[in-house]
Order: C-alpha cells, then structure tokens, then sequence
C-alpha cells in the first residue's frame, strides 16, 4: 500500500534549470520529521525535468507540454495532492531549514492559511535588488507575526480544506492571481496569518530586460486587478482618465512609500545599494507604462466584485 502524505508541497515551474536543484534540496533537507510529498507541476522546454527524474526520482513530477502560468499549474499540484495542509513555494526560491516546521506549526495552532518572509536571495545582484525592493515590501522579515490581507504563494500554505470549499487560482492574472485568490478568501471571511520568522530566499531576475518586462507586466495586471476588485485604490483605477492623469503621482508614491519601508526595516539596505534604486525608480516606468496599459480592461460592475468566487476546482 501506498504511503498517505498528510502535508504536500506543490512548486509550479517554468523554465526553472538553473535553481530547481537549490530549490528541491533545500525542501529535502528540512529539520521536519513527519513525511510529505512534493509536486513539481512543469512546463519548462529546458533541463528542468531531466533534472528533477535524475537527482530527486522521490518528486512527483507533472509534466505539461506547453507553458502554464504558475495559477494553473498549482491547481493541478492540488488536485493531485494527498495532504490536508498544501504548502506552495516557487521554484526560484530556497526555503530556510525550519521553514516547513515553523509553517505547520502555525496551522498546528489553529490557522487555517499561513505565510512568511521573502528574502533577498541574490544579493550581489543591483538588478535582483531592485526587483527584491519592487515586488517585497510588504512581506520584509520584520514585525510581529500578525493577520494580513495577502502574501505571495511563494511562500504561503492552505488548509486543502481551503480549496475543497473555494475553488483554486484564477487563471487570467498572472502574476497576481495568488493576490485575487486570497482577496477571494478574505470576503469569505477568511484570514492569513503571517510569521516574519517562515522564511524563503527568492532568487530574483538579475538581468534589466527581463526585470523591466516583469515590471511591466505587474503594473498591467495591478490595473486590471484594482478595476476587477474593490483593494485600495481601485476606485481611482475605475476612472481611466483620471488614472491615467495621476500615473506619474502614483508611481511617485510607490517610490517614496517602498523607501521609508526600507529604511525603517534596514537603512543599509538603502544606503549601500544607491544603484539598485535607481533601478527601482527606471523599473517604475516600466510598472506605470504597464497599469496605463492595463487600464484598456473594462472594470467589473459594483455587483459582481462583491459578487467574485474563486475558480471552482475538479473533483479529486
């Protein structure tokens, strides 16, 4: 008879050569005693998945033929996993030894979703450093563990409870469906819970055409995100023109709220990378170029952004 897993491990992948290994033996060498699976869901053209079958044939590997936002591919992961808490981590990051530990503790005590920290883990990088500081403000290894509206899937964990009475990752938002998801969950009355100390190193682009088409992509899809939800700011980004008057503004204020946060947490981290913030502020052209692009989308009526439900998974 075949082993049960009661927790799961599902890391979506795409093109992800050059860090699964770190990746996948950092997740083998967790200070964790209780077993668990891991599922790899890739769409990778590379060595990804010769990589995985060579040096870790324990992965569950879900190969997929053509590429697949990292949405889809977790709920493919979830709908294959055996374990009653689904923990998500991305294939460019490199979990801490306690980091599984400290999260299933956490849903040990009670807590139905669970996430930590995103470190740095490319600090020789400016490029990485910019888009460390762009993208992770909000998720620094700082604070008192505490209820927050989100955290990344790179590091978050559900109850698969959570997904039986939900639904999964909507698909049409990449690379904020995690943040529509758990938006999702928090008009359903759910909360996450977020331990600075459950800790993961993502290794970030650290070449600029790469990162500035990252940005550009996030500031479409923030647009998008804000005109289809009610989260701060989305009744300024449903009058187009409005928004599009106050992009310069806007991004002004992202830039100088992103400093303090820094500067509070670790003024070295500013003071020593003067390069990196310059990259932040060019990448932020990048970030409103792209929200003025994504302001082409029609804004959801009022009824059916109360309305919005998670994508409704297939049965197990």
């Amino acid at each position: 008879m075949s082993e049960r897993f009661q927790y799961s491990i599902v890391i979506p992948s795409y093109q992800s050569s050059p860090t699964i290994a770190a990746c996948l033996k950092a997740v083998f060498q967790q200070n964790f005693d209780a077993p668990f699976e891991v599922i790899v869901v890739d769409s990778s053209g590379d060595e990804t998945a010769a990589i995985i079958r060579r040096q870790f044939p324990q992965v569950r590997l879900i190969s997929l033929p053509q590429q697949t936002f990292p949405g889809p591919a977790r709920n493919l992961g979830v709908q294959q996993a055996q374990g009653e808490i689904i923990v998500f981590l991305d294939a460019d990051c490199i979990p801490n030894p306690d980091w599984l530990a400290r999260m299933i503790a956490a849903h040990q005590a009670g807590r139905a979703i669970v996430g930590g920290a995103v470190l740095n883990g490319a600090p020789d990088s400016r490029v990485a450093w910019a888009g460390y500081i762009s993208e992770f403000r909000e998720y620094l290894p700082q604070g008192q563990a505490r209820p927050v509206a989100h955290i990344p899937t790179c590091n978050i964990s559900y109850r698969a409870e959570i997904f039986r009475r939900y639904g999964g990752f909507p698909d049409e938002y990449y690379p904020q469906e995690d943040l529509i998801f758990n938006w999702m969950l928090g008009k359903q009355g759910q909360t996450i819970f977020f331990d600075p100390a459950i800790q993961v190193r993502h290794l970030h682009r650290t070449r600029f055409p790469a990162f500035m088409a990252h940005q550009r992509r996030i500031g479409q899809v923030t647009a998008l995100v804000l005109r289809h939800t009610d989260l701060p700011g989305s009744q300024l980004a449903r009058r187009k023109y409005l928004a599009l008057g106050a992009l310069p503004l806007i991004a002004g204020l992202k830039f100088i709220r992103t400093l303090k946060v820094f500067l509070r947490w670790r003024a070295s981290s500013v003071w020593q990378q003067p390069a990196a913030w310059l990259l932040t502020a060019i990448g932020l052209s990048a970030w409103a170029f792209g929200f003025g692009s994504g302001l082409k989308f029609p804004p959801l009526p009022a009824d059916q952004v109360q309305a919005a439900v998670p994508l409704r998974l297939a049965t197990k």
